[in-house]
């Protein structure tokens, strides 16, 4: 496995932890106190909450969410990139609200602009799209790589489309 795995599987169970313990302590600070049974948030945890089976499910989801959160596209390209279509693909993700921060002449690496946006993504926003071989790979979180690489992969083929 990959060095990344075990960041982001690290990250996803520290924020899904994070994510259950305010929810719980939104539900137990807004109940009334004439329905509360249990005087303190602590005791409230010992007792009302199943924490180690709600543990157990969020560490396995955590570990789990790399595989199902992040993903890889291959674009097929049959040459290599021109200045033209790498100012594309960079057109693509500012208009996504991305900034390009690296280009080392075979890949990009892309973050997203919005901290608050990095920061419910723990910091693990980074797409990267490597040119340096046939054809083009975006890699990242999903819900952004899916629809970049499509995006990318329909205004490569238009420009191919309009040159012939």
């Amino acid at each position: 496995m990959p060095t990344r795995y075990y960041i982001r599987a690290g990250k996803s169970v520290l924020l899904f932890y994070t994510i259950a313990l305010l929810a719980i302590a939104l539900i137990y600070f807004t109940s009334s106190a004439q329905y509360r049974q249990i005087d303190t948030f602590i005791e409230f945890l010992q007792r009302g909450v199943k924490l180690g089976w709600m543990s157990l499910f969020l560490a396995v989801f955590g570990l789990a969410y790399p595989f199902i959160g992040y993903t890889r596209h291959f674009i097929p390209h049959a040459n290599t990139l021109t200045a033209e279509e790498k100012d594309t693909i960079v057109a693509v993700f500012t208009n996504a609200r991305f900034t390009l921060r690296q280009d080392d002449g075979q890949t990009f690496v892309f973050r997203h602009k919005n901290a608050f946006t990095r920061l419910m993504r723990v910091y693990e926003d980074a797409i990267t799209v490597d040119y340096s071989g046939k054809g083009l790979t975006v890699e990242g979180l999903r819900r952004d790589t899916d629809r970049l690489a499509r995006s990318i992969e329909w205004k490569l083929n238009r420009e191919q489309q309009n040159e012939s």
